[in-house]
């Protein structure tokens, strides 16, 4: 099913897009962390990198001298899953180039270094929109979410053949899928952590059994990010929080208890929420992200 809030305009993330350096993060360094960091600074860029050579005509369509690319090297393999003609096909890659025009908008990923696989799979977006990576299963502390979905189909091409589908990427390794998310928004993941629901003052139900993170993009401005999948069909997209949007919050006297935030009415999103109800998956969770909204809400 296409779900047309799967992604944001670009002139709309509120986290800066400026500069051409993509950004890899060290910021969870296994399967089991949950906790946050305090830097306001990003890791190293990575290198930009030669894509793999395709043919004459895919170079012309897809490619520009004036792209950013940026290789994504994986500790293990991520495993790639899509249906065509009726079959399921999974395929699994090593590495995957990730390709933006010069404004930042994303291109198309590039895989690569698949056993027996001669040319690389090509995925394409439309490069007007910032889609975002979208995990499929709430996260707990010690079960990482790997699997990223678009939701929406896009053009897939491996060698001459071209195609619409839904396409999933399932990672080996949980730092691996961090890195992928990182480098697709521009942004370092600072916090992520399953929920149970959340609820507005002014809209009711947002969302049921989702994942919320919280980014930090170059700027050191940092958002919440949530997929609002219990809003009826035209208002089913991410919303997304600034930090510094946050009034107040109440941390819930116990476990099962939800986190209480006070927005204020910086834009229209907000004025129709006013007030945001968190209930976490895990009450480990709960108190983690209570300490990360302490330190910045005085």
């Amino acid at each position: 099913m296409s779900h047309p809030g799967s992604h944001c305009d670009v002139e709309d993330w509120p986290i800066a897009l400026s500069g051409r350096a993509s950004t890899i993060s060290s910021s969870t360094s296994s399967s089991s962390a949950i906790g946050y960091s305090t830097s306001p600074t990003l890791p190293p860029a990575l290198s930009r990198t030669a894509s793999s050579i395709g043919s004459q005509s895919r170079q012309a369509s897809c490619f520009s001298l004036y792209d950013d690319v940026c290789r994504l090297p994986l500790n293990d393999s991520v495993t790639i899953a899509f249906v065509r003609s009726g079959k399921l096909f999974k395929l699994r890659y090593t590495y995957i180039d990730i390709r933006k025009d010069a404004s930042g908008s994303l291109k198309c990923f590039e895989l690569g270094g698949g056993v027996g696989q001669q040319t690389p799979l090509i995925h394409t977006f439309n490069g007007t929109k910032l889609p975002v990576p979208h995990l499929e299963h709430p996260k707990l502390p010690n079960e990482p979410s790997l699997r990223i979905s678009f939701m929406d189909e896009q053009t897939v091409q491996s060698a001459q053949t071209v195609f619409t589908t839904q396409i999933s990427y399932t990672f080996d390794e949980w730092k691996d899928c961090v890195q992928f998310q990182e480098l697709i928004l521009r942004s370092k993941l600072v916090f992520i952590a399953g929920i149970a629901e959340a609820k507005s003052k002014g809209r009711g139900e947002e969302c049921m059994s989702q994942n919320l993170r919280v980014l930090r993009g170059h700027n050191g401005k940092e958002v919440l990010l949530f997929f609002a999948n219990s809003q009826r069909k035209d208002l089913k997209r991410y919303v997304h929080i600034p930090v510094n949007c946050i009034d107040s919050f109440k941390p819930g006297k116990k476990a099962g208890k939800p986190v209480v935030l006070q927005l204020q009415p910086n834009f229209d999103l907000l004025t129709q929420m006013r007030t945001l109800n968190i209930l976490f998956l895990d009450d480990l969770d709960r108190q983690a992200f209570c300490e990360f909204l302490a330190e910045r809400i005085k």
